[in-house]
C-alpha cells in the first residue's frame, strides 16, 4: 500500500468517494500493455505476465492487445523476434483463461524509420487494423513528419492510435490539437494510471479534459507491471473513467 499511497494520495479522494467503482467490463479489451515477457521494460517473466492477466480477468476484461516497444537503438523488436515469446504467453493464457483473447501488437516510436516502414509496406503489427505509436516525452515531433505519417497510415487503410496523449507536456497548453486529430480519424488513447494521478495533477487534468471533450477512444493500462493494474483498479471511481465508460463504443480491438 505504500507505493499506492504515494501515487494516489489526496486531492480528489472526496470527489471520488462519491462515485461507485465502475464495472470495467464495459471496456472489454485492454489495448496497450507490455506483457510479452523479456522483450522490453515490461514483464520480464511469464509469471509476471500471467499475474497481470489474472488481474485483468478479475476486473472483467475479455482480452488484451499487448504492445511491446519498438524503438530503434533501444528496443529493436520486429514481428519475427516478438512472435515466439508472444506465442508462449498465448499458450499459457489459453490453458489458464480459455476465453481470454490475446493479440500481438506493438507500440512504435515515431521517427523517420517508422514512416519509411509504412511507406514501403514493411510488416507491422496492427491487430484490428490499428497502429499504435508514441512520441518523445521531452520535445514535440516534427509537425511535417507527424502529419505525413498520419496520412500514410490512413492511406494504407489503417487507423493510427496515438498512445498516452496526456503524457506529452509540450501540448498541455494546446489540447485543442487533439480535437483536430480526433476529427481527422486518429484514435486517441489515455492511460488509467494517469487518470488515477500516477504522473501528477497536470497529466491527470489533461487526460480528464480530453475525455470530457469526447476526443478519447481508448482507455489502456500501458501495463508494465502490477503497479499499472493497481492503478486501473484505483481509477474506477474517477469521474473521467465514468465519463469514458458512458462514451465507450466497444471498438473491435481484436
Amino acid at each position: 500500500m505504500g507505493w499506492l499511497s504515494r501515487w494516489f494520495g489526496g486531492k480528489d479522494k472526496a470527489q471520488e468517494a462519491q462515485r461507485e467503482p465502475i464495472d470495467l467490463s464495459v471496456f472489454r479489451i485492454d489495448y496497450h500493455s507490455h506483457m510479452v515477457p523479456g522483450v522490453d521494460d515490461g514483464a520480464q517473466t511469464l509469471e509476471e505476465s500471467l499475474e497481470m492477466i489474472d488481474a485483468l480477468v478479475s476486473l472483467g476484461y475479455q482480452g488484451a492487445v499487448t504492445t511491446p516497444h519498438v524503438y530503434p537503438g533501444m528496443y529493436p523488436n520486429t514481428p519475427e523476434t516478438l512472435r515466439p515469446p508472444f506465442e508462449r504467453l498465448q499458450a499459457a493464457v489459453a490453458k489458464r483463461h480459455p476465453n481470454f483473447k490475446l493479440a500481438l501488437g506493438a507500440e512504435y516510436f515515431l521517427d523517420e524509420s517508422l514512416l519509411d516502414a509504412v511507406k514501403s509496406d514493411r510488416e507491422l503489427l496492427t491487430p484490428g487494423g490499428r497502429l499504435l505509436f508514441e512520441l518523445a516525452f521531452i520535445e514535440p515531433p516534427d509537425s511535417g513528419l507527424l502529419q505525413e505519417f498520419l496520412f500514410e497510415v490512413q492511406m494504407k487503410g489503417l487507423t493510427p492510435v496515438m498512445a498516452h496523449i496526456e503524457r506529452y507536456p509540450y501540448w498541455h497548453d494546446a489540447l485543442d490539437r487533439y480535437g483536430e486529430w480526433h476529427e481527422q480519424g486518429v484514435t486517441l488513447q489515455v492511460n488509467a494510471a494517469s487518470i488515477a494521478g500516477a504522473y501528477g495533477p497536470e497529466i491527470q487534468q489533461a487526460a480528464s479534459q480530453c475525455i470530457e471533450k469526447g476526443w478519447v477512444g481508448i482507455l489502456g493500462t500501458d501495463a508494465h507491471g502490477m503497479r499499472h493494474i493497481d492503478a486501473l483498479h484505483a481509477s474506477r471511481t474517477h469521474p473521467a473513467v465514468h465519463t469514458l465508460a458512458q462514451q465507450a463504443k466497444n471498438p473491435k480491438l481484436l
